[in-house]
């Protein structure tokens, strides 16, 4: 990231407390809902329009990550000031390029490090007719935050001989029931080329509606659209998959029977996932008992699952089957906003007599989309990634259907919604503040497998490779030798032979090599191998040496042929 970004990130960070008022105050109520997410919100506002007036014609920037049992290469581009920040989402377009859409339904084709608005006009959410009827006085004395009003989600559906179907999952309004639910609304597409398609807002046929549509609360803020849900993905005979969130309707139950919560009434689609049938519009509800279930994938035998964004703490990811019951309102791992327990009992109930997740989190990660791995590397695959609004990308490994460990790989931004391109190869991560972030494996020579053949072909006798070995891997608990990569309590060794002493980016150096002149060569990384002290008399290093000259001899000629 350049200068100006950080220094735009601390102004960004000063305005977000500062500024409320100014930056959306009146979202307040709504948004402590979440209580990390009011100042979050603020910040990645400013560093998305940070990102659109500085970034957007930059070309992409390239970095490595680090994960636990993967180099990944990160390639970050930047979305331009017409699309909208916070909700939408991504889908692949036949494997190759990527189709988003912003919360306000705009719709976008990522071709490589092309963005292109499309001419397609998104499905009629009837938000003036919503702000008629307020006019009015029809909906009493309630107030509308419009943001709400967004559309979640989008798909592509290919058609064998070419084009297909554009479905779009939003919130909407319903006039002549003075209501709210979500909606999958269609646009059938005849080319392949998404730069022809041209549609308006009547050019889209309904699909299917959540029924009954949710009058809304009668004083304050009427239409919380945070639970919304409204994921889609697509199964292998055709039908989708759609979530439905709750709309904070649950979260605000009462009493101990649950059996008209939304999302446990089987007369209701809200806090459901359902299988649709783009051709008749029938609706199957396959499991019920979610919040806001902001992400779903399908594994490659077909499985169904779905993350679910819980309270405070207790988000999930759950293996959906027919008739799973996941418990919401009635039970969770997390608590309520006011640390009550779930379930509005005297004990936190731990999901019993209800369908457990495969994996739950506490504290929240605030997971908003999910992924199956498969083709990315062979340590990932069968693993599901999962999005969090709090700034992480989780690698999530299973066995029999459990959660064996969460490896979170910070981002530093929220992650929106995910995707996989490239028979899944690479992984695409959309973030809040207008990023499109690649993901693909590093499959080049591995470095420490170079090192340790070096050593074995350099070595003198097995004695004196057994003792460089050794020491060695005690030094990379450390250093790494991978390229521009200060990932431990030292700086990477990779290159080390020519570079000035402390001359890497990493920033845990003493100072004590600031007055070592030069560049390292093979004698002075041996000499400094043998005694620390010696060559930089106040090095902070906790190691006194190697005793073995001859090893410290080796180990540094192999480190100069790196």
């Amino acid at each position: 990231m350049r200068v100006g970004a950080y220094v735009l990130g601390g102004l960004a960070g000063a305005a977000a407390l500062v500024g409320i008022g100014v930056w959306g105050g009146y979202e307040l109520n709504n948004q402590m809902q979440d209580r990390w997410s009011f100042f979050a919100t603020r910040y990645y506002k400013l560093q998305g329009v940070y990102n659109s007036m500085f970034n957007a014609d930059a070309p992409p920037e390239v970095e490595r990550l680090v994960t636990n049992r993967a180099v990944l290469s990160k390639r970050t581009m930047y979305l331009p000031a017409s699309a909208r920040d916070f909700a939408g989402g991504i889908a692949p377009f036949l494997d190759r390029s990527l189709l988003l859409t912003d919360r306000l339904g705009k719709t976008f084709h990522i071709d490589g490090e092309t963005v292109t608005e499309l001419s397609v006009a998104p499905p009629d959410a009837k938000r003036a007719e919503l702000q008629q009827q307020l006019g009015e006085g029809l909906l009493g004395e309630i107030e509308v935050d419009f943001n709400w009003m967004r559309y979640n989600d989008v798909l592509f559906v290919p058609r064998d001989g070419g084009g297909g179907s554009l479905l779009m999952s939003f919130t909407d309004w319903r006039p002549e029931g003075l209501c709210f639910g979500s909606t999958l609304a269609r646009l059938v597409v005849d080319s392949d080329r998404p730069e022809d398609w041209q549609a308006g807002p009547e050019d889209w046929e309904v699909v299917a509606q959540t029924e009954p549509c949710i009058k809304p609360f009668t004083s304050g803020k009427g239409i919380y659209g945070l639970e919304a849900g409204g994921r889609m993905a697509p199964l292998p005979d055709g039908r989708v998959v759609w979530t439905s969130g709750v709309y904070e309707r649950d979260d605000r139950h009462e009493g101990l029977d649950f059996s008209t919560a939304l999302a446990q009434t089987d007369e209701g689609d809200y806090g459901k996932v359902m299988l649709v049938d783009l051709d008749t519009g029938e609706k199957e509800i396959v499991a019920k008992g979610l919040r806001n279930p902001q992400g779903v994938t399908v594994d490659v035998a077909g499985e169904i699952w779905v993350t679910d964004h819980g309270m405070e703490g207790g988000d999930e990811l759950n293996h959906v089957f027919e008739g799973a019951n996941f418990g919401f309102p009635a039970v969770s791992y997390g608590v309520k906003y006011n640390r009550k327990p779930a379930g509005n009992g005297d004990r936190h109930a731990n999901h019993d007599g209800y369908d457990e997740p495969a994996m739950s989190w506490v504290p929240s990660i605030a997971p908003s989309s999910v992924i199956a791995v498969n083709g990315f590397h062979y340590a990932w695959d069968g693993d599901f990634i999962v999005g969090g609004l709090s700034g992480a990308l989780h690698r999530v490994h299973l066995r029999d259907g459990r959660g064996v460990y969460d490896e979170a790989i910070q981002f530093g931004q929220r992650i929106r919604d995910l995707a996989t391109l490239d028979e899944g190869r690479t992984i695409v991560v959309y973030t809040d503040d207008r990023r499109i972030i690649t993901l693909a494996a590093d499959t080049g020579p591995d470095p420490m497998a170079r090192f340790e053949a070096l050593l074995r072909e350099d070595a003198p006798s097995p004695e004196i490779f057994a003792s460089a070995e050794s020491t060695m891997n005690a030094c990379l608990q450390c250093h790494s030798l991978l390229e521009g990569v200060d990932e431990g309590a030292g700086p990477t060794l990779h290159a080390v032979c020519g570079r000035g002493p402390g001359a890497t980016p990493f920033d845990g150096y003493s100072g004590a090599l600031d007055g070592v002149a030069g560049v390292w060569t093979q004698q002075t990384l041996a000499a400094f191998m043998s005694d620390p002290v010696a060559l930089a008399p106040n090095t902070n290093m906790a190691w006194s040496g190697m005793e073995d000259a001859a090893a410290a001899d080796l180990i540094s000629g192999v480190l100069c042929k790196m």
